[in-house]
């Protein structure tokens, strides 16, 4: 009799063990779906950061879940992608959200808005690329004291309504300055002009040959400032680069110091994508000159 009192009691607690253990586990799994669609919904809400907490509880209700991580890493990358092109780092968005593109088993959501992301920061560095050529042309044009072709090929930058957006921050505060040196360069060639005039009284005297000789010479004569810039320049009347504007400290920056200061300047809240080679170079002297560290420059200059 006893034998069978406790058969049955043996039953009974596994029973109890086995419903238990179910229940648990039916709850943990309705927890997790909700988790997850919890997430679903904030991603279309693009409220990602709550997104990515919904996918880390589903994780903790299922250990390893792929899917839960495929949709916490799916978004964690987009996310990622958006903090890179408000920091206008086109080149790092772009990997970020082809990422988000080529996840597999993912969000259709996020690889929606990945593939549109795409196409807006292509748009975006072709864009870099063609008003940093007519930057650059604008500023060979200011060397060679051609201030007025400068402020013209300027305005065909300022002209442009997308020149104006915050992408081009950084070229768009390069060109207010190019523009003002053209403005002050106009300015103080028409002051040299006028002092170096001839005086009315002196012109009356000479005679009506000289006087037109002299009126001829006078108007293709150059400024002081155009006389020694025609002395010095040997170019083939477009803007070289000397070696000495290639060196810091006397020595050459190489290809692999630009490589690094444009990273320090990206950190620092520049925008070095849109910066020439020799824009970086003349960052670090100017940096070196007035004894900041490059991060510092950047943060009080190229912002």
């Amino acid at each position: 009799m006893k034998k069978w009192v406790w058969v049955v009691a043996t039953i009974v607690v596994a029973l109890l063990i086995g419903g238990y253990a179910y229940s648990n586990h039916h709850a943990t799994a309705k927890e997790y779906d909700a988790a997850m669609t919890n997430g679903r919904t904030a991603l279309q809400a693009k409220n990602y950061t709550q997104a990515e907490s919904y996918f880390q509880n589903a994780l903790k209700r299922k250990l390893n879940d792929p899917t839960a991580q495929t949709y916490l890493t799916q978004t964690q990358r987009f996310v990622s992608g958006e903090d890179a092109l408000t920091a206008r780092k086109f080149a790092r968005a772009e990997g970020r959200y082809q990422k988000v593109q080529d996840t597999k088993g993912g969000s259709p959501v996020l690889v929606k808005r990945a593939k549109q992301r795409l196409t807006t920061v292509k748009k975006i560095r072709a864009n870099v690329a063609q008003f940093q050529q007519i930057l650059t042309k604008a500023q060979e044009q200011n060397q060679a004291l051609n201030y007025g072709a400068s402020n013209n090929t300027l305005d065909e930058l300022f002209n442009n309504k997308q020149f104006q957006q915050a992408y081009y921050k950084g070229l768009y505060t390069r060109a207010l300055a190019l523009r003002k040196a053209n403005n002050a360069g106009q300015t103080s060639a028409v002051s040299s002009n006028s002092s170096t005039t001839t005086s009315p009284s002196s012109s009356a005297s000479s005679t009506t040959g000289s006087t037109s000789t002299s009126s001829s010479s006078s108007s293709a004569a150059l400024t002081s400032s155009e006389a020694a810039a025609a002395s010095n320049y040997q170019g083939k009347n477009e803007y070289t680069v000397t070696k000495k504007q290639t060196e810091l400290n006397g020595k050459v920056i190489t290809a692999a110091q630009i490589s690094s200061a444009r990273q320090t300047i990206n950190a620092a809240g520049g925008a070095a994508d849109a910066m020439s080679d020799q824009d970086v170079r003349v960052a670090m002297q100017q940096a070196d000159k007035k004894g900041l560290s490059l991060t510092k420059y950047t943060q009080t200059y190229l912002k």
